[in-house]
């Protein structure tokens, strides 16, 4: 289950340790990672991560993983070099270390130590990040003017429409369901998000992602969630997408202001991680393909 919380800004007291759960304002979600085998999945891509992943890092590296990257449409060379710095933000976020990212001719590449290939298929993820109103979900029938995409997106293919706009409603399903989503354009972006990190939260031990927004972000979230808790279900429900997928849809029930808050649920270490490096950094200017994933043993 993924939630939202408000942090309570306290002078002298560490963030997580300031954190006031919100749950009267928002409750309930879509968008759970966990799994009956023990695992959790990652939100970003639905790869599976045993839950002591992070136990796992500290064992020493050997040998070393190739990952090629190669754009969906054909970006000139001022773009792709762009893409590569926002890879190389997203290596140094999500603690990457001695990763080396390079461009090579229309391609890019990621050589990082030891077996990472699961690691650096995670930065390819465009990772727009988007606040929209849901308009009708699987229990209720969304707006004509998307009724027909509604109906014949499936949840269980694999993506491969581009991201719409931020301007422009869409339809999405949620990371574990799936449930399918019919959403209005995006009152909020990555933009309005001045921060994203990862940490476990010292009351319940879960990792958890922590978003800052913008002093303007901000102020439109809290008159997003103002608005969304004078609506009836499901038009109470507030999408927070990545790309195509909800990470989660809690109800509102309050406004909701400080302009700080927080995404958990069955996150592991290398999870949060990911996500909070690829909001972090921005969303890639182009779409990206994993063309080819080579692990060479020391």
């Amino acid at each position: 289950m993924r939630t939202l919380r408000t942090i309570s800004p306290a002078p002298a007291v560490t963030a997580v340790a300031a954190v006031l759960v919100m749950s009267a304002a928002l409750t309930g979600c879509s968008g759970s990672s966990g799994t009956t085998d023990g695992k959790a999945t990652s939100p970003l891509s639905g790869s599976s991560r045993t839950a002591d992943a992070s136990a796992a890092s500290s064992t020493p590296a050997s040998g070393r993983t190739t990952v090629t990257y190669t754009p969906r449409s054909a970006p000139g060379d001022e773009t792709l070099r762009h893409t590569a710095d926002l890879l190389r933000a997203r290596v140094a976020a999500a603690g990457l270390k001695d990763t080396k990212i390079e461009v090579h001719g229309g391609t890019i590449t990621a050589t990082a130590p030891g077996d990472t290939g699961d690691r650096l298929r995670q930065l390819a993820v465009r990772a727009e990040l988007g606040f929209r109103p849901v308009l009708g979900s699987d229990t209720a029938v969304p707006p004509p003017a998307l009724r027909q995409q509604f109906a014949a997106y499936d949840c269980k293919a694999p993506a491969t429409t581009p991201t719409a706009p931020p301007a422009d409603p869409t339809v999405a399903c949620d990371t574990a369901g799936p449930v399918k989503y019919a959403l209005g354009a995006a009152a909020l972006t990555g933009r309005d998000v001045t921060s994203a990190k990862a940490s476990l939260d010292a009351q319940t031990g879960a990792w958890i992602v922590n978003l800052e927004f913008t002093s303007a972000g901000g102020a439109k979230f809290a008159q997003l969630t103002g608005t969304l808790s004078q609506q009836l279900p499901p038009a109470n429900l507030l999408g927070i997408l990545l790309d195509r997928k909800v990470l989660s849809a809690p109800s509102v029930s309050s406004s909701i202001t400080g302009g700080k808050v927080q995404i958990s649920g069955n996150f592991t270490r290398t999870s949060a991680e990911d996500l909070a490096a690829q909001i972090s950094s921005g969303a890639l200017p182009v779409d990206l393909n994993v063309s080819d994933v080579t692990r060479i043993p020391s």
